[in-house]
Parts: C-alpha cells; sequence; structure tokens
C-alpha cells in the first residue's frame, strides 16, 4: 500500500490537507479446495488512486501464467505452466479463469499490480489453493480374521477409498469418538497409481459385548464419509454402505462456496 499526504501552509503554519490513496489491493479470492476437474477463478480487487494501471501479473509459486497490460494488443497473454490452464475469453484485469484443474495446479497464487511511470508503484497479495480428488467409495470396515484368533478382543479394520491427499480415519464406537491408542492401530499410508493414496486405521474393541461402531474418512476440512457396522458375540454382526456426511468442499477465502461435482478419471 502507498500513500501520499497532501500539505497547505497557513498562517497557522503546516496543516495537513487530505490522505489521498494512491495503490493498493483491496482483496485477492483464490478458492482454498478444488476438486480434480472443476473449473477455478482466481480475483484481485485493486484501487489505483491517481495512477494509472500498467499491468496485472499473476503468478503461480513465483512462476508467471497470465498478464494484462492495457496499452498492448492484445492486452492479455497466457503462459504455460503445467497445471494451470487459463481461459483468456473470461479473464481480464480482476479475474483469471481456469479450465479443469489437476492435483498440479496446487500452489500459492500471486496478483501483482503495477503503475505506469513515474511512480511505478506496485502491491501484491496472494492465496493458496489445494487441489483434491475424492474417494469413489466410502471407507470400508473389515475383520481382522488373523488377529480375531486371539478371542478376548474383536480386531477391526477400516480402509479409505483412493484420494488425494489421504483420508483422514477416525473410529467411534457408540456415538463416541475412539481416542485411547491402546484402541487403535496405525498402518503405513498406501501409495497407488496417478498419485492417489488410501488410508488404514485399525479399531480394538472387546469382544464380549454388542457396540455400534463407526469410520469417518474426512478428504479436506468440509468433506467427510462414514461407514457404520454393528459388533456382537464377537464378530461383525452387520455393517451399513458408506453415507455422505458433508457433501461440498468449502473455500473459506474465496467469496463464493465450492459445491462437490462428480469425479473424473
Amino acid at each position: 500500500m502507498f500513500n501520499k499526504v497532501l500539505f497547505v501552509i497557513s498562517r497557522n503554519g503546516l496543516v495537513q490537507l487530505a490522505e489521498s490513496l494512491l495503490l493498493r489491493i483491496v482483496h485477492v479470492t483464490v478458492p482454498s479446495y478444488r476438486v480434480r476437474g472443476q473449473p477455478a477463478q482466481l480475483e484481485c480487487n485493486y484501487e489505483l488512486g491517481d495512477y494509472n494501471l500498467y499491468s496485472v501479473k499473476w503468478y503461480r509459486d513465483n512462476e508467471e501464467f497470465y498478464r494484462f497490460m492495457p496499452k498492448y494488443d492484445p492486452p492479455k497473454h497466457a503462459y504455460k505452466l503445467e497445471g494451470v490452464k487459463v481461459d483468456i475469453s473470461k479473464s481480464d484485469d480482476r479475474k483469471v479463469a481456469l479450465h479443469q484443474v489437476t492435483l498440479k495446479s496446487t500452489g500459492l497464487y500471486r496478483c501483482e499490480v503495477s503503475a505506469e511511470a513515474p511512480s511505478f508503484a506496485s502491491a501484491a497479495g496472494e492465496g493458496r489453493m489445494e487441489v483434491i480428488y475424492l474417494p469413489r467409495e466410502g471407507p470400508r470396515i473389515t475383520g481382522n480374521e488373523q488377529e480375531n484368533r486371539r478371542g478376548d478382543s474383536l480386531f477391526l479394520n477400516c480402509t479409505s477409498g483412493r484420494s488425494y491427499p489421504a483420508a483422514v480415519l477416525s473410529w467411534d464406537i457408540d456415538g463416541e469418538k475412539v481416542t485411547d491408542p491402546m484402541l487403535l492401530v496405525e498402518y503405513p499410508i498406501a501409495h497407488h497409481a496417478h498419485g492417489l493414496l488410501s488410508s488404514a486405521l485399525g479399531l480394538r474393541v472387546p469382544a464380549g459385548r454388542t457396540m455400534q461402531v463407526r469410520c469417518t474418512a474426512r478428504v479436506a476440512p468440509a468433506w467427510r464419509e462414514g461407514s457404520e457396522a454393528v459388533v456382537g458375540n464377537g464378530q461383525l454382526a452387520d455393517s451399513k454402505e458408506a453415507m455422505l456426511l458433508d457433501q461440498y468442499v468449502g473455500a473459506p477465502l474465496s467469496s463464493t462456496d465450492l459445491p462437490m461435482t462428480g469425479h473424473d478419471d
């Protein structure tokens, strides 16, 4: 932000007349999360004050991919950058439209606004976007037959569908979240083709009681899916299909919400 202060000399000495805002970024809007295959819109709201616009440039992780220069013909130009495909027809000096985003679109996006000579003043703002891939199926609850041979406890496994980033799993017993590390078994993240990941989390419960268990998979702050099962007589008695608990991906840095769309291959 750049400010200039105007003064006049009066009989009483130096008196401040007014403060004029010259160039500043009002707000940069970058979606916090997008689902792979969705479009994305980046916005750069600025005020020039007394200046004339020289250029607006956009960068992802310090690599330029779009610029707007009003005195050039054409004024809009997009540069090739892996994971960033600009829709020129829907872009201008205050917004940039991106075609279907990929996992490689993730990064820190920065808008830089510059004024003409003689000031060459500039201002910048930024925001980070994460591109996620939602699992095609919900978490799956199974019995661990090898461990269950012990008889005194029942061992369950919960495995998530393939996603990016890896799903965070949690267990509930009769509606209460399990936090005791003695009851949980951590497994390494499994790596799959195209950079996708799957998670697994084990649960150890007493074999002599009936209870309802739920495994919840979370990818991004506002997307969760859960599976439920009934445990009784030392075995997995009944298992329900996965249910969607939250069906959109939020965008706290954006002026609009981000509805979840279907998966792409």
